[in-house]
């Protein structure tokens, strides 16, 4: 298990993680902390579990991981800002969680990975899912009352370990690069530069968010399929948009923002349907 007791004392921050929960088990380190923030819990608080029984991703969907080989935690923030800003903050989530990756695997030298970004919420290696984030507010009258930003990275759990139906679907940076990642340490790290970085976006209110999200996605010009409120479509991924949200060409040629919905199906590269 994670020892918090280390987190603590090797952790340099002012605010993101001083208010700790350590789990063995858990249903889900996400609605715990929904659950703090509805009683008051201050910005900055961190939940972390070795296992969830009911971990979820987008859509309800299940998220699998192995028992104390992966880190699975929530953050709590207060932003302050009105709801359109929870897309730009879970973008700006990936971008610091790679940012740490390249940083640990630098300071450590051990081989750069190239990572990517799969919107709107994955970081995926050689395609197939490495990290997962799921974002969920508490608002009144439009406004960010607390955000709950859910990470699941895969450290060390090696393929034989995974269950079945996602054995070809995810990956871990022990399998890229053959050695065990100290999780304590990146574990700091990361929660180091996510308080160094949160306050750059948001001094800047998420400006340089959109472009240093687009320099790892691979998805501009790609024919995908995606699920959006109007059922399943086949389209192609032309750029994202100043909130942060996909833009699209459907079977027409006409341009489209995906609010709520996701990419669900990948096809080769083309310049038009």
């Amino acid at each position: 298990m994670i020892n918090c007791d280390i987190v603590r004392t090797k952790l340099n921050t002012m605010i993101l993680g001083r208010n700790l929960y350590c789990f063995q088990v858990i249903d889900s380190t996400n609605s715990y902390l929904l659950e703090l923030a509805r009683e008051g819990a201050p910005e900055g608080t961190v939940v972390l579990a070795e296992y969830q029984t009911a971990g979820r991703g987008r859509k309800a969907r299940k998220w699998f991981a192995k028992q104390g080989k992966n880190l699975l935690l929530s953050i709590l923030l207060r932003p302050e800002l009105e709801i359109d800003y929870v897309q730009k903050i879970t973008l700006a989530t990936a971008i610091i969680l790679a940012n740490s990756i390249d940083q640990y695997l630098r300071d450590n030298k051990l081989p750069s990975l190239d990572i990517r970004f799969k919107w709107p919420n994955d970081l995926l290696i050689n395609n197939r899912k490495l990290s997962g984030i799921l974002s969920e507010s508490i608002l009144h009258d439009k406004k960010i009352v607390a955000l709950v930003i859910g990470i699941g990275i895969n450290l060390n759990e090696m393929p034989e370990e995974r269950e079945a139906e996602i054995k070809d679907k995810a990956i871990s940076l022990k399998e890229m690069i053959g050695v065990e990642i100290d999780r304590e340490k990146f574990l700091c790290q990361f929660l180091e530069n996510f308080e160094k970085d949160y306050e750059r976006f948001e001094r800047t209110l998420y400006r340089q968010v959109i472009d240093e999200w687009k320099q790892r996605c691979s998805q501009f010009g790609q024919k995908v399929i995606i699920d959006t409120p109007f059922g399943e479509q086949e389209a192609i991924v032309r750029d994202i948009d100043e909130s942060g949200y996909l833009i699209y060409e459907d079977k027409s040629g006409q341009l489209h923002s995906l609010i709520t919905g996701e990419v669900i199906g990948e096809q080769e590269d083309v310049t038009g349907i």
